[in-house]
């Protein structure tokens, strides 16, 4: 059984994992140099690099973790673009600072998460159907639903995720902060006030909606031809 998931993989994702390995290496000597050697340097910014770039060598150790646990391989597509998602956000969101350069960087990756959880949850179900053969005669309108309340859920426990690293280590992760969007802060930063603090929060379960809503639309068309297909040929 263990045959039939060993696949090579493309080289646009062999290329990318090696690029993304080893820049964030050589990232992780620098910041480990840096917080060694220079008395006078940021040592909090350093350690927060640090346990960003680790965490993007944990997300590049996943898809190796689950082949040989679960006997499972991440379509390639999808391992490309989950390494690719985290990088974008641990890499050049928080480590070069994209979220404090590039105002709609945070909205552009909470809409990709949208997408990314909801085409994950259409792939769980077609791995069920062709290894379990289990039969897709749910509604396709039902099965939609659940994929995007799934997303939302995902994206709601991430907020929460985000409130509690804020609140435990005043960071700036859900951009409460009106003078700064990045994640780490000064002390001269001012907050957000009332209304305008629920602002980034809203935004992003609303972003995580529209990504997950556009895959489930697209998924329910092809699951109904399915379906449909299927019943012609009996």
């Amino acid at each position: 059984m263990k045959e039939k998931f060993k696949e090579k993989k493309p080289y646009y994702l062999i290329i990318a994992r090696k690029i993304i390995f080893w820049l964030v290496m050589l990232m992780l000597l620098i910041a480990v140099f840096l917080l060694l050697t220079r008395k006078n340097a940021n040592k909090g910014r350093l350690i927060f690099t640090m346990v960003q770039l680790i965490a993007m060598l944990f997300v590049l150790r996943i898809p190796k973790f689950i082949q040989d646990k679960y006997h499972f391989t991440i379509p390639n597509l999808l391992d490309f673009v989950l390494i690719t998602f985290a990088f974008s956000g641990f890499i050049l969101g928080d480590v070069l600072n994209f979220y404090g350069k590039i105002p709609y960087w945070d909205s552009i990756l909470h809409t990709f998460s949208g997408i990314v959880i909801a085409y994950v949850g259409f792939i769980v179900i077609e791995y069920l159907d062709k290894e379990y053969t289990i039969p897709l005669s749910v509604s396709p309108l039902f099965m939609s639903v659940i994929v995007v309340s799934v997303a939302l859920a995902i994206g709601a426990v991430w907020e929460i995720g985000e409130y509690t690293v804020d609140d435990i280590f005043h960071t700036n992760n859900q951009q409460y902060m009106q003078s700064t969007r990045a994640t780490l802060y000064d002390e001269d930063d001012i907050p957000l006030q009332g209304h305008a603090a629920l602002d980034d929060t809203m935004k992003d379960l609303m972003l995580d909606l529209a990504g997950a809503i556009v895959v489930a639309t697209i998924e329910y068309k092809k699951i109904e031809r399915k379906q449909k297909k299927a019943l012609l040929n009996k």
